[in-house]
């Protein structure tokens, strides 16, 4: 699944953003926020499963 997603930087953070989900997650790098933002998405689309589930 592809996302669209916005990096911008907050004070001394970057902040990354999934525009679909709303979703957002920062770090001290782009490289960071990213990879930080990808795990919040998979815990994101876990837990949207197991609500479909019930």
């Amino acid at each position: 699944m592809k996302n669209i997603i916005q990096i911008h930087k907050e004070g001394k953070y970057f902040v990354a953003v999934d525009f679909i989900t709303n979703v957002a997650d920062q770090g001290i790098t782009e490289e960071e926020a990213i990879t930080n933002l990808k795990k919040g998405l998979e815990e994101h689309y876990q837990i949207l499963e197991e609500l479909s589930l019930n």
